[in-house]
């Protein structure tokens, strides 16, 4: 079977904790199915559509006041009805592959480690995109700190807080942080750990990459994975 045969009509996500080099990831991707000729859709979870897109700047930046972990996954899972209806079964219905950055498995490791049981979020996924979920989900793991180095913050240093739960400082001084990426290192330790685990209940194929390597390193050890895994 060739590539192009093998990933007809399939829904691949990449996902992983902030900094793990998912969209650069992403892109390469895209780029290597289509110079093999191979159509694809790509999108992005939040977002992806103009109502999706309303709804994540509401969960990053323009919430006021506290928002319960409840809400946030709900939110979360009304982006995701939107973008399947629209942008993913239509795409795979067309035999398209859906490539997409973040999906529920992100759900389930953020607001997991908020404390929103991972099963009332599949539940409640299962609810949101019916039959829709990914045929494989890859997860990019990068250690906490140096993926929060990349995204510009500093390892250590305490600053001026953008959000009521941040208390990391910044690298660079146009760094705009959302709710997620101020929270602290400690939330994002338990995000990792919700990640590393997600094989264990997270529907579909689950495989894990180690996003340690530089960039074309960990693109080609996804398209080794791509290429031994089987949908069958």
């Amino acid at each position: 079977m060739s590539l192009k045969e093998k990933l007809q009509g399939k829904f691949i996500v990449l996902d992983g904790p902030d900094g793990c080099g998912k969209t650069a990831q992403l892109e390469l991707l895209a780029a290597h199915l289509g110079g093999h000729g191979i159509p694809t859709v790509q999108t992005n979870d939040p977002g992806g559509t103009r109502i999706g897109e309303q709804i994540s700047s509401l969960l990053k930046y323009d919430a006021k006041g506290h928002m319960d972990a409840v809400t946030e996954a709900m939110l979360f899972m009304a982006s995701r009805t939107q973008l399947v209806a629209e942008v993913v079964k239509p795409a795979l219905e067309a035999g398209k592959t859906v490539l997409c950055d973040r999906f529920i498995s992100s759900t389930c490791a953020y607001q997991g480690s908020n404390g929103y049981p991972v099963e009332k979020i599949i539940e409640l996924g299962r609810f949101a995109v019916g039959n829709v979920w990914p045929d494989l989900t890859v997860i990019i793991d990068v250690p906490v700190e140096e993926a929060r180095e990349r995204t510009g913050h500093k390892r250590y240093q305490k600053t001026k807080v953008n959000h009521k739960d941040a208390n990391q400082g910044y690298l660079f001084k146009n760094v705009v942080a959302d709710r997620f990426d101020s929270r602290t290192l400690e939330y994002h330790r338990k995000v990792r750990k919700w990640f590393l685990k997600i094989g264990e209940y997270y529907p579909g194929i689950v495989k894990m990459v180690d996003g340690r390597g530089d960039i074309d390193t960990v693109h080609k050890s996804i398209l080794q994975l791509i290429s031994e895994v089987s949908f069958t």
